[in-house]
């Protein structure tokens, strides 16, 4: 069923303009990859998938070989860029450091999108069987050794745990990049509150593309398949699945049949999960999928720093990439772990010489069992402190969470401090003004620019911060964190953000995470609840109004980070009405405005419990204010409380 097409001119990218929700948010461009070309073409067309079935339709690929001068004529083994962009037309470079590795690689596009037939809806089960068997297809071709991994950040991350859950015979590793774990918590309703600028913009540009792509790519290259698929997504406007889930405000079986949350726990190949702390499009809680994997039986690497959406093809993350790809796609001993076996001697009788070794190159089993061997877990400390995108160290870990990780626990004092002190009794007001969030004044300049958004700061009076004394020693965090806050309100329900940031000797104060909830969301699952994580039902049936002026429990998760406090930094955790993240979240949060009261000691001891490594410290002394990548920095404030009044 291969269609070949003719070279043909550059496709021209439409404008990533995100459509306005219309419930909630300012228009925003979302981040696109950087233009880059793609290899060769060799083969372009449409593979059949559920045959036989009323979901029967045909997939757009193309596949780019390498160069058989340095790697041979072949068959290869192959890597999928699989996703609703647009990677069957352009990959925009995102396969080109697979491809001058050796492997071929091959940009397939979900039903419903760009020249893929079938109707589109956001990581239905559909897709992912769709992938299996486009996966054993293109392995009967002759360019093809049989072996298939799939790579990819974001999108075509995600896609990966859905298909691996599949099984495809013909799969043999997996890299996602930067995705989420779970559908509703960490993208659309972070604590329950909808994501409106991110989420609801992202999924309408998808809509977009699935209908302007087709046709004009039809127009330049002639092909007439594409244009018939295009028939096929007319019921997507009528579908609308945007709205579906959107207007989904509580947790249920929409969310859970596409959360690689419950799925993981089938994926049966070598997994290498890469996600950055302050991803600004899809947060950090893919890190949570690390819990479901079969990790016990399962080969698995886990590598995560600071920085955006784009660490995936980092200088320093690309290279740990390509070596896993290595050992269980190409079977083949990487460059760099072409190491020798040392060894005793033989007497003539057979008989280990008692003094003399000799050497040899090591075989693939011996180099890939001393790989298996080496800690699972790497974090880039710092990445952007040198200037450029590098770590200013690097550590690894035998585990996740890694084994030195304890609960280091501060309350909130009434005067506005964080303690490790008993606290005392008090409380401190702010008010809850739901404007001063996406919709508050600039916000849609704000927009993408995390330096400009992370200075506009709240009003005096609408969030309460709380700040340690100095630290007398490294304080180095790696993992979620909990504010458990006893809070009452003037109003029946209100939405929760915790910002977490390091004050530091020279006055800066420097983005570290943050995490988010409503209140009548607060009712935690214990089956999952950690000291260090909460987890929310979310569900409706477990919804509770405040009662106003009276004291609850709300457990806020602070999303995984990394991040080395410094000696004579402070710690500050600011909570507010949700506003616009350092770049792209933006909330619709409630619209009812109100005093809220965070209450201290005694029976009501809010806290901030913190994910401390034991015995460890910062390697390099502190970095330039703002050279950390996607973590802001901006002058400390007068008053930087900004409470109401004093505490009581």
């Amino acid at each position: 069923m291969t269609t070949h097409i003719a070279p043909r001119q550059r496709f021209a990218r439409p404008h990533a303009l995100v459509l306005a929700l219309v419930l909630a948010a300012p228009t925003m461009v979302l981040s696109t990859p950087q233009a880059a070309a793609d290899p060769p073409t060799h083969d372009t067309g449409y593979i059949p998938v559920a045959v036989g079935t009323p979901d029967e339709t045909t997939l757009h690929y193309k596949v780019m070989l390498p160069d058989p001068g340095r790697w041979g004529p072949g068959p290869y083994p192959a890597v999928i860029d699989y996703s609703g962009y647009l990677p069957a037309i352009d990959t925009w470079g995102a396969v080109d450091p697979f491809v001058d590795a050796g492997y071929a690689a091959v940009g397939l596009n979900i039903r419903g999108t760009s020249c893929s037939g079938g109707r589109f809806d956001y990581f239905e089960p559909r897709q992912a069987i769709d992938g299996a068997e486009a996966i054993g297809w293109l392995a009967r071709q002759d360019w093809s050794n049989g072996r298939f991994g799939m790579v990819g950040k974001s999108y075509p991350g995600i896609t990966q745990a859905f298909v691996a859950a599949e099984r495809p015979e013909a799969l043999k590793a997996i890299v996602p990049g930067h995705i989420f774990a779970d559908l509703y918590r960490d993208v659309p309703f972070p604590g329950g509150i909808m994501n409106a600028t991110f989420a609801g913009g992202w999924s309408a540009q998808r809509v977009y593309e699935s209908y302007l792509v087709g046709p004009v790519h039809s127009a330049e290259t002639g092909d007439e398949q594409c244009m018939r698929n295009q028939a096929e997504h007319a019921p997507n406007a009528a579908f609308n699945p945007l709205v579906r889930l959107l207007t989904q405000m509580w947790d249920g079986p929409i969310f859970r049949q596409r959360s690689p949350w419950e799925f993981a726990d089938r994926i049966d190949v070598p997994t290498f999960l890469i996600e950055s702390w302050q991803d600004e499009q899809v947060g950090s809680r893919g890190t949570h999928l690390l819990d479901r994997l079969r990790r016990d039986e399962v080969p698995w690497r886990f590598l995560a720093t600071n920085g955006d959406h784009s660490e995936y093809y980092g200088e320093e993350v690309l290279p740990h990439i390509l070596r896993f790809l290595s050992y269980y796609l190409k079977q083949e001993i990487p460059a760099g772990d072409q190491f020798t076996v040392t060894e005793p001697a033989r007497l003539p009788n057979g008989d280990p010489h008692p003094t003399r070794v000799v050497s040899r190159p090591a075989t693939f089993d011996e180099a890939l069992a001393r790989y298996e061997a080496e800690d699972p877990v790497t974090i880039n400390w710092e990445n952007g402190a040198r200037g450029t995108r590098r770590a200013a160290w690097t550590d690894t870990y035998a585990d996740w969470p890694a084994p030195q990780q304890q609960a280091w626990r501060l309350s909130l004092d009434r005067d506005a401090t964080l303690t490790s002190d008993v606290p005392r009794r008090g409380s401190v007001d702010y008010r809850y003004v739901p404007v001063v969030g996406a919709q508050q004044r600039g916000g849609d300049d704000l927009a993408g620019e995390p330096a400009a958004s992370w200075a506009d700061r709240p009003p005096d009076g609408t969030y309460a911060a709380f700040t340690s004394a100095p630290l007398s020693e490294d304080r180095v965090l790696l993992g979620s964190a909990s504010a458990d806050l006893w809070l009452s309100s003037t109003a029946t329900d209100t939405d929760v953000e915790v910002t977490l940031t390091e004050v530091r000797p020279d006055g800066q104060e420097v983005f570290v995470q943050q995490g988010w909830l409503r209140a009548s969301h607060r009712t935690e699952n214990p089956e999952f609840s950690t000291e260090l994580r909460p987890f929310q039902t979310h569900l409706l049936t477990d919804s509770a109004l405040l009662v106003p002026g009276e004291p609850q429990l709300l457990r806020v998760e602070i999303f995984p980070f990394g991040h080395a406090f410094r000696a004579g930094s402070r710690i500050r955790i600011a909570v507010a009405a949700p506003h616009l993240r350092p770049d792209l979240w933006g909330f619709a949060s409630l619209p009812t405005p109100a005093v809220n009261t965070l209450h201290t000691g005694g029976a009501y001891r809010s806290s901030l419990t913190l994910p401390l490594l034991r015995g460890e410290s910062a390697r390099v002394s502190l970095p330039e204010c703002g050279s950390l990548r996607n973590q802001p920095c901006r002058p400390e404030p007068a008053g930087s409380a900004s409470t109401l009044g004093p505490g009581r």
